[in-house]
């Protein structure tokens, strides 16, 4: 066999083998970052949208919500179409002689190999081929195989990338929900302690909390999932992971510590802020192209607005009834500090599928001024 035509079957060899890793990595070792051809094709994809959606406009939430479905499908498309050329540089320089077909003119070019390489791996046989020599009737019979394998995998991949998203989705609408459809975090700390009571509120906070884990380790079984956005913002991934982590931020900045220290110590409070930093960590390193960047330290105008989101936030929590400290300057330092762990990374994460920041953080720059709820009790303030 001429060297040109071995050369062919290696770099056929090579491509299935680099489609078989990557399908590996993907569905059955399951750990975000480290996967062969999806990340970047990932990336292409979603800087297509990102360019689609600059120049539809008023309609570019919607058209950006195609960027998680049309990454699948390239996902998919891409795996079966290199298998099949995979298998068809090897079938390719053995056709009319290893690979041959019982009809006269069958052809032997390289759209012929296609036909049989694609043929058998979508397990409808090759004919009118067939293997006359018993290694390339190993391999058709491993196409075979390697079709009925990677078909079902994927079905599998999708079943359980959709029930991870529906399970996010969730997560997203309750969180908003509870915030009163304002994505302002005070409003869901009001509404965890009402007049101070949060002992019901705890296990709503354990709730939110391991629901947060789960989502963090849905988009490392799925890296694809990240890509998935809808026209709502509230459903975007960085805007309740930013009202959960605000929360807890303002709670243990303007909380009192006699009156709610042990909500603030307990491990239902551990749990939601770490895993919020941990989502945040994984997310960042795997899906932004500056990993390894540190969070960028804020400048004094935004300090500014930061304590001016915790004064209006502190305002609403004592309107409540909720226990708030009194010395509110140095808390909003505080809360400073706590916001500056996560801000950065999770703008830059929205920014990455095309959020817009007042779409991340409505509370921050769309104040929301309107009256807090009526309530029974006057506010409780204390030292």
């Amino acid at each position: 066999m001429p060297f040109v035509f071995r050369l062919e079957q290696a770099a056929g060899a090579a491509l299935t083998a680099v489609t078989l890793a990557d399908v590996f990595l993907n569905v059955l070792y399951a750990r975000a970052g480290i996967a062969i051809v999806s990340k970047p094709l990932a990336h292409a994809v979603r800087d297509l949208f990102l360019v689609l959606g600059r120049l539809a406009g008023r309609h570019r939430p919607r058209v950006l919500s195609f960027c998680g479905p049309t990454l699948v499908v390239a996902l998919l498309v891409t795996w079966a179409a290199s298998l099949v050329v995979g298998s068809a540089m090897i079938i390719h320089p053995v056709l009319g002689g290893a690979v041959r077909a019982d009809v006269p003119g069958a052809g032997r070019d390289f759209v012929t190999a296609l036909d049989v390489a694609g043929g058998t791996i979508a397990s409808v046989g090759p004919a009118p081929f067939f293997a006359a020599t018993a290694p390339y009737k190993l391999v058709l019979l491993f196409d075979s195989f390697l079709g009925i394998s990677v078909m079902t995998l994927a079905i599998t991949y999708l079943m359980q990338l959709y029930a991870a998203l529906k399970a996010r989705d969730e997560l997203a609408l309750k969180v908003e929900l509870m915030t009163r459809q304002t994505g302002d975090a005070a409003r869901l700390v009001a509404g965890l302690g009402p007049e101070g009571r949060f002992e019901t509120g705890y296990g709503v906070l354990a709730e939110l909390a391991a629901e947060l884990s789960r989502v963090k380790e849905a988009h490392h079984l799925y890296p694809v999932l990240f890509y998935f956005r809808f026209p709502q913002a509230y459903y975007e991934l960085s805007r309740f992971t930013l009202v959960l982590l605000d929360a807890a931020a303002i709670m243990r900045a303007a909380l009192d510590e006699r009156a709610a220290g042990w909500l603030k110590r307990s491990a239902a409070f551990e749990h939601l802020e770490r895993g919020g930093l941990v989502l945040i960590d994984t997310l960042r390193r795997v899906y932004l192209r500056d990993e390894g960047a540190p969070p960028e330290p804020p400048d004094a105008r935004q300090a500014a607005a930061w304590r001016g989101r915790f004064q209006r936030a502190a305002a609403h929590l004592r309107a409540a009834g909720l226990p708030v400290r009194r010395d509110l300057s140095r808390c909003a330092g505080e809360y400073v500090q706590l916001r500056s762990r996560w801000n950065d990374p999770l703008f830059r994460l929205g920014g990455a599928i095309g959020h817009e920041p007042q779409e991340i953080d409505p509370a921050l720059h769309e104040p929301d001024r309107r009256p807090p709820p009526p309530q029974a009790a006057t506010a409780v303030v204390l030292h």
